[in-house]
């Protein structure tokens, strides 16, 4: 019994005890509290009485206790030294806890009532009789009786063979129906494993988000509404010329061409995600879900450029009012006129065979064959502008120039960029404003270079506003497909790819707090 005057609470679920009510109420001042076995002295006691107590990833800390209520004889007795009483047991004693070794074990072991029924017959005639053994489950089983005659007896030949628990289940109409359905649920191995993973990948918004990028389930499931409604018929992409032929949609009772869907919309929205998040290899994923790898890959292709189709139009460039009204605190007292922060980035891919694919996407800057894209964001992190991919060998300034960005730049804006981003004549062209570091200049002394202590100090508020785009960009290549090096088979859907990763990194929370 634990004495003192620390408070001790009891750890089983649906008790209310604790020390301080044993003062307050009558029937609590014989209550006793024991602490759980430690993990040095006692640690199959203290395993034991966990597995009893039934709470998930549960570590007791020091005030946490099981009052006398749970313990067969108030106390841990050499007899019953386990906590048995609970309220999922309604507080009767329970032989065993509900752990999976401890359960397999007891279904081992667990009595059976066998029930031998022979026919009053003569002994000589029951060599060729058989017992019935009912057993506890579905299944009678047929013993052949070769030698009855030495399980007979002067009163008659029936006998019953009781062990020390006789158990009997009735079991409804209702109850087989479930029991063969999941019979058949348990033969289908694929959806079976399907169902569980998707199930598990779902069951909260941590892992929701850690397999699928989005932040909460409900943005999850709302997402798949949007699209979902935005088109109730979805065929399967296999090209331009079949993209075109829409007669199954104006139709009304014709069925889409091409073979019967495996899975749901829903799985196939589950599929595809993973695919984003995890760049999971197609033959893995071909196993997980019960098709095949081609499938698989058309799943993908096809969702790919269903979910660009409605995406595209929802990243778009804000006005300068929008920007302005949720602009950070930081942006508001050193640049507020800041509409963009601009950076390129770049996507490892396979080398290309072609010896001018080659030279055209390989980057000096990263030593490998690269996309490369520009890619702006707002004051407060979100993306406003992701422009199409290039190679790797192609200058800063000229994918500013050619992928549209000047075009959605206004008079007065001011751009946020790194040094490398000699644009600012492109900029005053359209009467805005540059923000980038300072250049070194010229000295006798040292290196020949140097920064003036305003300089130092407009670069450091410079690179602490900038360090937001690159924390974006992370954000950005958590979709591990764009962090993994792409296979060359993705590049015809590499554009759409960037473009839903940016959109969905858009669902996450503010990166820069007010």
């Amino acid at each position: 019994m634990v004495r003192g005057s620390r408070r001790y609470y009891c750890a089983a679920e649906g008790c209310f005890s604790d020390t301080d009510k044993r003062g307050r109420y009558g029937y609590m001042s014989e209550v006793s509290f024991f602490p759980f076995p430690t993990k040095k002295k006692a640690p199959r006691a203290r395993k034991r009485w966990l597995e009893y107590t039934r709470r998930e990833n549960y570590d007791p800390p020091y005030h946490h206790r099981l009052c006398s209520k749970h313990f067969v004889d108030g106390k841990p007795t050499e007899k019953n030294p386990y906590p048995t009483l609970f309220a999922y047991n309604n507080y009767k004693e329970s032989k065993v806890p509900r752990s999976s070794n401890v359960m397999q074990k007891r279904t081992r072991e667990q009595e059976t009532s066998v029930h031998v029924d022979i026919p009053e017959q003569k002994h000589d005639k029951i060599a060729d009789t058989t017992i019935s053994i009912q057993m506890e489950g579905p299944k009678a089983v047929e013993v052949p009786m070769d030698h009855g005659y030495c399980m007979s007896n002067e009163k008659g030949y029936e006998q019953t063979i009781s062990h020390e628990v006789n158990t009997q289940t009735d079991l409804s109409m209702t109850d087989i129906d479930d029991l063969l359905d999941m019979k058949e649920r348990l033969a289908d191995k694929d959806s079976l494993l399907r169902d569980l993973l998707i199930e598990k990948i779902t069951k909260s918004d941590e892992s929701v988000m850690k397999y699928m990028g989005v932040p909460t389930k409900q943005a999850l499931n709302g997402f798949f509404g949007i699209l979902d409604k935005a088109s109730p018929n979805l065929k399967y992409w296999s090209g331009q010329k079949s993209a075109r032929d829409t007669s199954y949609q104006n139709t009304p009772g014709m069925k889409k061409s091409g073979p019967q869907r495996k899975l749901s919309r829903y799985q196939e929205f589950i599929l595809t995600l993973l695919r984003l998040r995890m760049a999971l290899c197609t033959f893995l994923i071909a196993d997980i879900f019960g098709i095949s790898n081609s499938r698989v890959s058309q799943v993908c292709i096809t969702w790919i450029n269903f979910m660009y189709g409605i995406v595209l139009p929802l990243l778009r460039w804000p006005s300068s009012k929008a920007v302005k009204k949720f602009m950070p605190r930081c942006f508001k007292l050193t640049y507020p006129d800041t509409i963009c922060i601009i950076d390129c980035t770049e996507i490892f891919i396979s080398k290309p065979k072609n010896p001018t694919a080659q030279s055209q996407t390989y980057s000096n800057y990263k030593h490998h064959n690269t996309y490369k894209a520009l890619v702006g964001i707002t004051p407060s992190g979100a993306f406003s502008f992701v422009s199409k991919l290039w190679g790797g060998n192609t200058s800063d300034r000229y994918i500013t120039k050619e992928c549209g960005f000047l075009d959605q730049v206004r008079p007065g804006d001011q751009i946020m960029a790194d040094r490398g981003f000699m644009i600012r004549d492109l900029l005053l062209e359209r009467r805005a404003k540059l923000v980038i570091p300072p250049f070194t200049k010229a000295c006798k002394w040292g290196k020949g270079k140097r920064l003036t202590s305003a300089d130092i100090i407009k670069t450091k508020n410079i690179a602490r506003l900038r360090i937001h785009v690159e924390r974006a960009i992370e954000r950005l290549k958590n979709f591990r497909i764009l962090s993994n090096t792409m296979p060359l088979n993705l590049k015809p859907v590499a554009n759409q790819v960037l473009i839903i990763c940016a959109f969905m990194s858009n669902f996450q929370k503010p990166l820069v707090n007010n």
